[in-house]
């Protein structure tokens, strides 16, 4: 048995290749979380769950129990599972004689028990050529662990995409641009929302950006990607409306201002990419972008250029502190915060009020 990949974990589970201990690590809780509902649906049969399933927890188990359980036998079924969650919580500050007992079993585990172990970290592996130490080293050669890499924000489109994909749908490319600009980075949410979708879509095969406006409830007309794209096209009236019009609706101007941040931050890195190389989709690849979204983003680099981009970025800094001194209304500081950015200003707020204390 070996370190695998997520995509080798699951094909060889639907090979019905068997490990007798499997250990599930990484950052993303949602991921890891899957894979074991993924196990214990794959072994644990629901008509005998309470005889054959046990589940410890890393912060009050004791690993001679979890051992004495794992040896145990099945009762009406082919195997038991064992679950301990968080076993570096377990591990740390343990005295040896429990390690050893842990150790020693993990060296011959018998073929009638599945052993799942959880972990919310990765620094066991250690760095570079350094072997895992006792008894990580012990279970990677034994078992089956699954490394679940945390997910990046500019990784989160491609995955979307993936996961619709994976269920039988396509999703249009503006649409998954939408769909994680609204639900954010939380692959837990992002799944749950996914659902909301199929739900929503029925049995039609493709998922348009308006189906996703709907459910993710955001306006067809008044969103962050009709004001960014106003902004970017220097339409002050239209940023302005669509602007106000988002702050009547409730959107929270917090939102309004990472999305912004975030399209200038594009912007920005979109200078540094036109500098090395001018194939397009070379560039759209680099910035992580449909290619189709490349010619609005370059149109608007050419607008501001890098002097637009840094006072774009003063005007959002500057909102951001008047914000949480909470001495502006919203609407006020979008309207000033979108004249600012177009004309390449200083953000002007009223600075005649007293600091609050």
């Amino acid at each position: 048995m070996a370190l695998v990949s997520p995509d080798s974990f699951s094909t060889t589970l639907s090979k019905e290749i068997i490990s007798p201990i499997y250990l599930l690590f990484g950052e993303e809780e949602f991921l890891i979380d899957e894979a074991l509902a993924l196990l214990i649906d794959t072994f644990v049969d629901e008509t005998v769950r309470s005889f054959n399933f046990d589940q410890f927890h890393g912060s009050d188990a004791d690993l001679r129990e979890v051992v004495e359980r794992s040896m145990a036998y099945p009762m009406m079924a082919e195997r038991r599972v064992v679950l301990l969650r968080n076993l570096e919580k377990r591990l740390a500050g343990r005295k040896d004689a429990e390690k050893g007992v842990f150790t020693t079993f993990l060296e011959n585990p018998p073929d009638t028990t599945i052993l799942i172990l959880t972990a919310e970290t990765a620094s066991f592996l250690g760095r570079g050529k350094a072997k895992a130490k006792e008894p990580w080293n012990t279970i990677i050669e034994k078992g089956t662990a699954v490394q679940f890499r945390k997910i990046y924000d500019r990784e989160v489109p491609g995955w979307i995409a993936r996961r619709i994909s994976a269920a039988g749908k396509r999703i249009d490319p503006e649409g998954v641009e939408l769909f994680s600009a609204y639900v954010g980075s939380s692959l837990r949410t992002i799944h749950n929302e996914i659902e909301k979708l199929f739900t929503f879509v029925e049995d039609r095969p493709t998922i348009t950006v308006d189906d996703v406006r709907m459910v993710v409830g955001a306006s067809k007309a008044w969103n962050v990607f009709e004001l960014q794209k106003a902004i970017g096209e220097k339409k002050i009236d239209v940023a302005l409306e669509i602007g106000e019009r988002m702050i009547a609706a409730g959107e929270p101007i917090q939102v309004i201002l990472t999305m912004l941040t975030r399209y200038f931050t594009m912007l920005w890195r979109l200078l540094e990419i036109r500098a090395r190389s001018r194939d397009r989709n070379e560039m759209a690849r680099a910035l992580g972008v449909p290619s189709f979204f490349l010619e609005e983003y370059l149109a608007a680099t050419n607008r501001y250029g890098l002097p637009g981009i840094r006072s774009a970025f003063d005007a959002l800094l500057a909102t951001d502190l008047a914000l949480k001194t909470g001495r502006s209304e919203s609407a006020l500081v979008m309207q000033l915060l979108i004249t600012s950015i177009v004309r390449c200003e200083g953000l002007l707020l009223d600075r005649s009020r007293p600091e609050a204390a």
